[in-house]
């Protein structure tokens, strides 16, 4: 992130006191006025002197203070393969001055202390000036043919252009001229000029160090060799450490942010950040953004406690990282995310009609699920248009599921009896075929209340009297038959056809004890349903007693329906 600069404020820090001395006009001296007449007036307070102008109780800061800096280093010096010499390791000093946020000026010296001869071969110009190859040549200054070793030296002034001064990464490019010289005369010359550019990186450790990776391509001699140089070194400022921490100097020449995360070292110490680890709380946003950008806590990586890290709302989830439940649905992001599944943008995952908060905390039914029954009928249309049970399919327990009512019979979901005929709708749609709209088809219904002992099919005598009444009204009716349906509770031990088969003897036993009192067999047929049809919710423990019943159903009863009594009430 790029810092504001300060070589600008600095400047006008500087001009403050010229600007802080007010200039008063010059007055004529007033005459004195004439004597005014006594008057008995309590004096008028004295009005409060001007407040002088404070003077600053420290000087400002030397403006290029932090600006100079010393950098040595070391590096390789690879010369061209044709020249006289070879490559060889150097020192090289350079002293430097930054200018502003762009630009910074370099002089530097550069010291070959050993360069070995090139006895490869290389070109050089004969006393009358033909160009000649040859492996040795004469040496002027020595009057030898070759030399052993020999020094080199570079001393240059260059420029410097950054692209990113007041980064931790400070990347550049520099251009320079100078002059290059040897111990031998090995270009003719003792002395030569010669240009170069380059580039390089800089990375700032704090205000006062810095390390930087330097490469050059230099143009130099009378034959216009081109050469590289390669060298590694550090960087120190002069002063920089000696920066004030007060409101005049928040923003220093450099201000160094080392982790990179978009805080200067100095906003990090004031925050309590780690001015050294661009995340100082591990949530996957650097400490800049958080203060910056997202306004979040970058000492806690869940600003707004919701399970999620700042980063994962922000990169991952798009949710807001300071509101704990950004849709508004009644469930912290993060459980939307981890536990729930949901989507915690929308409010209402499932599209039922119901918050994914109103469904996960009142209703118990699946946010992700618009039809947690899966009866027909969204979850919210069941609780908030025709109240019934979302987790029931059947809410009235009448055999056909709350959808079905709704949308096929118009029926009640609420009401196992409609028509008040009598008899269940779901009886009458399923088995019986009438009308569950009309109550006068609907046929006689009789619920018996016979208990049987545990996993028996005999009928005790105290419930004859009951079944007497069943056959009292079978006989009255010649042309009548009856289904009898025996039913069972369902516990969570429960086991289906064991239940199926034990309702369908105690059926047939009292099948058998109507065709005992007259009734023929063709008229009577006995059915076990086992827990299939409950009349009431089951408890997984103890079951429903009120579902262990014996129910009869007598078609042909033309006239006097409303006269019988139901034997088991």
């Amino acid at each position: 992130m790029k810092r504001t600069s300060t070589f600008s404020l600095l400047a006008a820090l500087a001009a403050v006191p010229a600007l802080a001395a007010p200039v008063a006009p010059a007055l004529s001296p007033a005459p004195d006025p004439a004597p005014a007449p006594v008057v008995d007036v309590a004096p008028a307070p004295a009005p409060a002197p001007a407040p002088a102008a404070q003077a600053p109780s420290e000087p400002l800061e030397d403006p290029d203070l932090g600006r100079w800096y010393v950098s040595p280093g070391v590096g390789y010096w690879n010369l061209e393969g044709d020249e006289p010499l070879k490559d060889a390791f150097y020192l090289t000093i350079r002293v430097g001055y930054d200018y502003s946020e762009w630009w910074s000026f370099e002089g530097s010296v550069v010291y070959a202390p050993k360069m070995d001869e090139n006895l490869k071969g290389y070109g050089w110009r004969d006393e009358d000036g033909v160009y000649r190859l040859h492996s040795r040549r004469q040496s002027k200054s020595k009057g030898k043919w070759y030399f052993d070793d020999t020094w080199g030296a570079m001393f240059y002034f260059d420029a410097m252009f950054h692209f990113s001064k007041f980064d931790k990464f400070d990347p550049y490019l520099i251009f320079g001229a100078g002059l290059t010289t040897f111990g031998e005369d090995v270009m003719d010359e003792s002395v030569c000029a010669s240009f170069r550019a380059g580039g390089g990186i800089m990375y700032h450790l704090d205000d006062a160090w810095t390390l930087r990776l330097d490469t050059r391509i230099d143009l130099a001699g009378y034959n216009t060799e081109f050469n590289h140089t390669v060298d590694v070194g550090f960087i120190y400022r002069f002063g920089a450490s000696r920066i004030k921490d007060d409101e005049g100097f928040r923003n220093q020449i450099l201000p160094v942010d080392s982790d990179g995360d978009g805080l200067t070292d100095d906003e990090e110490l004031r925050i309590g950040t780690d001015p050294h680890n661009w995340d100082t709380d591990g949530d996957g946003l650097s400490d800049g953004d958080e203060v910056n950008v997202h306004k979040t806590n970058p000492l806690n990586p869940d600003t707004d406690g919701d399970g999620l890290t700042d980063g994962e709302e922000v990169k991952t989830y798009k949710t807001d990282p300071k509101n704990p439940d950004t849709d508004g649905d009644g469930l912290l992001d993060g459980d939307e995310v981890k536990t729930y599944k949901t989507n915690p943008l929308d409010p209402d995952t499932d599209r039922d009609g119901l918050k994914d908060g109103e469904e996960v905390v009142t209703y118990k039914t699946n946010p992700l699920d618009p039809d947690t029954d899966h009866d027909g009928l969204r979850d919210g249309d069941e609780v908030k248009t025709h109240r019934t049970d979302p987790l029931n399919p059947d809410s009235d327990y009448d055999m056909l599921s709350d959808g079905y009512e709704v949308l096929r019979t118009k029926t009640n979901p609420l009401d196992p009896d409609t028509d008040k005929g009598g008899v269940r709708d779901g009886h009458e749609v399923i088995y019986d075929e009438t009308n569950p709209l009309d109550p006068s088809d609907d046929i006689l219904f009789f619920e018996l209340n016979i208990n049987f002992d545990t996993d028996k099919d005999v009928i005790k005598p105290e419930f004859f009297e009951q079944l007497d009444k069943v056959a009292d009204v079978m006989l009255r009716n010649p042309g009548s038959t009856a289904v009898v349906e025996g039913h069972a509770d369902q516990r969570r031990t429960s086991k289906r056809n064991y239940n199926i088969t034990l309702s369908q003897k105690r059926a047939q036993s009292v099948s058998r004890y109507l065709q005992q009192k007259g009734i023929g067999a063709d008229r009577i047929k006995a059915i076990g349903y086992g827990f299939d049809h409950p009349k009431a919710a089951n408890d997984p423990v103890s079951g429903n007693l009120a579902n262990r019943r014996v129910e009869v159903y007598i078609d042909g009863v033309k006239t006097g329906k409303v006269n019988y009594v139901n034997p088991g009430e």
